[in-house]
């Protein structure tokens, strides 16, 4: 578990600011949608007040030594050329990161195609996608406080959750696991590849009134780039019975610091 505080500083007070989280890129997969990722990429490094975090699963890193391997889904071969692929190809939003005042990258989270491959130790992330980049490593959970200023008082806090997360099966269920014993305004999961945006509500008690609170949640699967089915490959979705694929591309979360107030988009 990690655990960080991000500060927004507003030009403005009231100036909406956007979440973009990029997740389940898999660079080296058949399936990898590399003009759609170099979009994203020039939006968030181009939009001053659009933000992103790294979710997992940034490579496919599935090798020749993998039991997974596949030729037909594995266009690059080696892990190392991977990640040198999407240093490159991600490099506008890094040099973006360098020069802003507020964090335009808060973290970089693994997955399963990284914490499940022996050579992606946390050591090579942290000196090679991390560093070099300043941007922090945030494991494969990570507790995020962010509070929004303007002219140095504080307009709005929220608590985030976000993880890549595991297992099969849908996005509800993965949410539902997450609130278990967690008490956060926002929750963030990859790993399933469907991008969803589910608002909810939870209760508690405001002492001040002493009346009920509903205190709003907003519940995002980050989505991915890289395609359910190709053309012309046999992989893993040629082998299901179910079609479970959805149009790639990203979910995002706008804050109103001045309202308080979050909207999800997918």
């Amino acid at each position: 578990m990690f655990s960080k505080k991000i500060n927004i500083e507003l030009e403005k007070k009231d100036d909406i600011f956007h979440l973009e989280p990029l997740g389940d890129i898999h660079v080296g997969h058949a399936g990898f949608n590399e003009d759609l990722y170099k979009s994203r990429i020039k939006a968030i490094s181009k939009q001053k007040n659009r933000y992103t975090i790294f979710m997992g699963d940034q490579l496919d890193a599935i090798t020749v030594y993998d039991k997974r391997f596949n030729p037909d889904m594995s266009v690059e071969h080696d892990v190392d050329n991977q990640r040198e692929i999407f240093q490159k190809l991600t490099q506008p939003l890094f040099d973006a990161h360098a020069k802003s005042k507020n964090e335009k990258i808060w973290g970089l989270m693994h997955g399963n195609h990284e914490y499940k491959i022996p050579q992606i130790s946390r050591a090579y992330l942290e000196n090679l996608f991390c560093r070099p980049n300043k941007v922090d490593f945030l494991g494969a959970k990570c507790y995020i406080a962010l509070e929004v200023r303007y002219k140095k008082k504080i307009l709005a806090q929220w608590e985030i959750m976000a993880m890549h997360g595991s297992g099969g099966g849908q996005p509800e269920r993965m949410f539902k696991q997450m609130k278990t014993d967690n008490y956060m305004d926002i929750f963030m999961c990859g790993h399933l590849h469907q991008k969803r945006y589910i608002p909810g509500e939870s209760y508690q008690m405001d002492f001040r009134s002493g009346n009920v609170w509903r205190r709003p949640t907003h519940s995002i699967n980050t989505g991915t780039f890289c395609e359910f089915l190709v053309e012309g490959t046999s992989g893993y979705g040629d082998q299901k019975n179910e079609v479970m694929g959805t149009p790639i591309g990203t979910a995002t979360l706008s804050f109103n610091a001045e309202e308080e107030k979050v909207i999800g988009h997918i």
